[in-house]
């Protein structure tokens, strides 16, 4: 099969921008450039689904909040300052945060599912079942958290975020997001003991 000239020019584009930074990206996403956009959503868009999974969203309510966020990003592009302090990647988290802490507010019916977790193939049936077993309790646990400890675990520990990024995210200081990650750790000790 071969391939358009302009195909292999789109590709070698392409390849050209998933090397740049988010900086270099979002300044040529605010000029209008959609091929800069579609890589910037492309780096992050599971990401944003796995924060909305994590704090408590099912089904398609987690990819709706990946499509607004990114909708909001392109539409609102000319607003974003890099001298704002925070970094996109921060800003851009933050920003699905507040959208699903937005949709747990509005009375809704929302199914008790479990997220899916994916064993590692070399294991064994035995050991597959164990840790498939492990990760609901923890998950479990994890859901009798406070919404804030739960984007805290999740930021942290999920997302690898550090401190300062998160505490950016959630809109706290470092010391306070310590804080809610200290008494999150002790109350999920506590919660795995006791089942």
């Amino acid at each position: 099969m071969t391939t358009s000239p302009g195909a292999s020019a789109n590709a070698s584009a392409k390849a050209v921008l998933t090397e740049l930074d988010d900086n270099a990206l979002v300044a040529r996403m605010v000029q209008g450039d959609k091929a800069a956009y579609r890589v910037i959503v492309e780096r992050y868009y599971r990401g944003i689904v796995g924060v909305s999974r994590r704090m408590g969203l099912v089904g398609g309510d987690a990819e709706d909040v990946a499509q607004d966020v990114f909708v909001r990003v392109w539409l609102h592009r000319e607003k974003w300052q890099a001298d704002g302090g925070a970094t996109f990647k921060t800003w851009l988290y933050r920003v699905a945060v507040n959208r699903v802490i937005d949709i747990k507010r509005k009375p809704q019916s929302v199914g008790d599912q479990e997220l899916d977790d994916v064993p590692d193939e070399s294991m064994s049936a035995v050991d597959k079942l164990a840790q498939h077993q492990e990760f609901k309790r923890l998950r479990k646990a994890i859901k009798k958290l406070s919404d804030q400890q739960q984007i805290a675990i999740n930021l942290f520990y999920d997302r690898e975020l550090s401190n300062q990024e998160a505490a950016s995210i959630m809109g706290i200081s470092v010391n306070a997001m310590e804080s809610l990650l200290k008494r999150a750790r002790k109350r999920l000790r506590e919660e795995l003991k006791s089942t």
